[in-house]
């Protein structure tokens, strides 16, 4: 199965970035720069070991939807000091809970030590920060978490996940795959998943997501061949799950968009999580989606490349 996207870009993040001569005005594609003076909330991914995790900033969550965070090498220098200052904690959220916080211990340009990394060839990256976590809830050895400058209230639902993922889901995706044209044999060496998700949507509070991926789908796979890719989310409706997103392709390996749920909070306060799916396909820059219930279904939201290097931006 695919490594974490972010954990594996650490990992060639080896050399010096050459220095911007000064700030350009504006972005590389004409972006205005992002306005923080008002204090929004910041959305940040958290990922890797679970005892010296990561943090890096994805988006500016807006009472209208997330937007992407545009700043200059100064901008971003200034994001790092006040953001990433040491001792600053945050709420952190895994599965539509609130999970504890998470601490900086080292910015990513510290006064007295060498940036925390650096990409070749690149002038300006995204800084990232190195953090522990107080966890209010069990986690995993490798985490894949997310933050929020403020704390944003979860619904709490203890009533028990029903059974039968497992059964619902392949039936589901079953269907799905047949009115893609993907036949069975397409799906037999392919790795499935299915789980209850606490969305909060509907009287049940409750999305089914089924899954079937390539277990060769990681940067290590051979990127030949064909494979196929399906991602299913629905909901019950007086007895009958009622489809609201599909991911389905079958293709050449290396052409395939795969996609994986890494985790989901309520963002902006209305009681229905937000999903947040990892994007890739073989030998390209990964991608984070974020999905938003519109209209009684899931649709992409916000998609964010997790390339860390501001000048192709």
């Amino acid at each position: 199965m695919r490594p974490i996207a972010l954990i594996a870009s650490i990992l060639v993040l080896t050399a010096a970035c050459d220095k911007q001569d000064g700030p350009p005005k504006v972005a590389s594609d004409g972006q205005a720069f992002s306005d923080l003076s008002d204090s929004p909330t910041i959305l940040f991914q958290v990922f890797g070991p679970r005892e010296a995790p990561r943090m890096a900033p994805i988006a500016i969550v807006r009472p209208t939807g997330l937007e992407p965070i545009v700043l200059s090498e100064s901008g971003w220098r200034t994001f790092d000091s006040t953001y990433f200052s040491v001792g600053r904690a945050y709420p952190i959220y895994r599965n539509g809970v609130d999970a504890g916080t998470i601490t900086v211990t080292r910015g990513m340009w510290p006064s007295d030590s060498a940036e925390l990394y650096a990409i070749p060839g690149c002038r300006v990256v995204v800084p990232q920060a190195v953090a522990t976590l107080n966890g209010k809830i069990p986690l995993e050895e490798t985490v894949e978490l997310i933050a929020t400058t403020v704390p944003i209230p979860q619904r709490v639902d203890t009533r028990p996940v029903p059974a039968g993922a497992e059964a619902q889901g392949r039936t589901l995706a079953s269907a799905v795959a047949a009115a893609s044209e993907i036949g069975p044999e397409d799906l037999s060496s392919l790795d499935f998943h299915a789980r209850w998700l606490r969305s909060g949507v509907g009287a049940s509070g409750l999305t089914l997501l089924s899954s079937y991926i390539d277990p060769n789908a990681g940067d290590l796979g051979p990127g030949a061949g064909n494979t196929a890719m399906l991602l299913v989310l629905a909901e019950d409706s007086a007895g009958t799950l009622n489809t609201s997103y599909r991911h389905a392709v079958s293709g050449e390996a290396r052409s395939v968009e795969f996609r994986r749920l890494i985790n989901y909070a309520d963002l902006n306060g209305d009681g229905v999580g937000e999903l947040v799916l990892e994007a890739w396909r073989y030998a390209g820059i990964p991608n984070l989606l974020v999905l938003s219930r519109v209209n009684g279904n899931w649709n992409e939201s916000f998609r964010i490349g997790l390339d860390w290097c501001v000048d192709g931006r």
